[in-house]
């Protein structure tokens, strides 16, 4: 993979709405990355790294428990997706 260059306009930018959902927000970003492959671990910085200000807000205020559940909620989803269009069980 192409290491991130400094003015590169693909960052990652997350910015709270004040009338926003924080979970709604949380879930868009993990479901992006997760869909570009990263790990659970890996989506953890996203929280756990103050840089990343509106993801990290969640971590402070909601907890580490917390966001490993949107992680597994999310990934979950996706798992059902993905049987779903494999013509899992079920799924004629």
């Amino acid at each position: 993979m192409k290491p991130a260059a400094e003015n590169d306009p693909m960052e990652f930018v997350a910015v709270p709405l004040p009338e926003g959902d924080p979970d709604l927000m949380a879930q868009c970003v993990i479901e992006e990355f997760m869909l570009m492959g990263w790990s659970e671990r890996r989506l953890m910085t996203l929280f756990t790294h103050p840089g990343f200000r509106a993801t990290h807000r969640i971590y402070v205020d909601r907890g580490e428990a917390h966001v490993r559940e949107l992680i597994a909620r999310v990934g979950a989803a996706w798992q059902r997706v993905a049987r779903k269009s494999e013509g899992g069980p079920g799924n004629a």
